[in-house]
């Protein structure tokens, strides 16, 4: 018979007799507390699922987030294009008779442009893909000029400088001064932007950028 009169003894059985441990356990910390290294386990695996699951539900949100985006997009550019020339009447002391070209005719301007040798192919579809071509007459001088524009919900400093490629392009095809312009709902990132001849439209104002190229 075993008898325990002090904590040696106490170990000393309990090395002796390792099947009274389990019991020892249960007694001093209850069933709760030695459950909770399961209950850790089910948590982490209800989180990785929950993990999971969210993962899953972005990456079918994402393809719908950007079909809207490219829709309020769109939505933007053809806003901007119905309204374009009122909206350049202002540019370098009054623009009249403003005339957009539709898509057929832009295409038509930029590859028979390329046919005649006045610009390459590259650049007959960096014209071709302007979101818009159109021509006009400055009101103080009568000069003839063209217009080419880029339209982004956001006008960041990618839309001036495809802009001013676009412009120059379109300077060589039609043989006239092109004006490259901006347009958007918001432009907070180009406000400072140095590119000098290039027009920003935000919605109903109209400004030059300023500076050096």
């Amino acid at each position: 018979m075993t008898v325990i009169r002090n904590t040696d003894d106490l170990l000393r059985a309990l090395r002796e007799h390792p099947e009274w441990k389990e019991a020892v356990r249960v007694e001093i910390l209850g069933e709760e507390l030695l459950s909770l290294p399961e209950l850790v386990k089910e948590n982490s695996r209800q989180i990785a699922e929950l993990t999971e699951i969210m993962r899953q539900h972005d990456a079918r949100l994402a393809p719908v987030e950007d079909r809207l985006g490219h829709l309020d997009g769109r939505f933007t550019e053809e806003m901007y294009r119905r309204a374009f020339a009122t909206k350049v009447a202002d540019i370098e002391g009054k623009i009249r008779r403003v005339k957009v070209l539709s898509r057929p005719e832009q295409a038509d301007l930029s590859f028979d442009a390329a046919d005649e040798n006045l610009i390459d192919e590259a650049e007959a579809m960096e014209l071709r893909d302007a979101d818009v071509v159109a021509e006009g007459r400055i009101r103080s001088t009568g000069e003839e000029v063209t217009l080419v524009a880029e339209i982004s919900n956001t006008v960041h400093i990618d839309d001036v400088l495809r802009a001013i490629k676009r412009a120059e392009i379109a300077s060589r095809a039609t043989d006239r001064r092109c004006i490259p312009v901006v347009m958007g709902e918001k432009a907070d990132a180009i406000k400072d932007a140095p590119h000098s001849g290039v027009w920003l439209i935000e919605k109903n104002q109209t400004r030059e950028l300023g500076g050096i190229n």
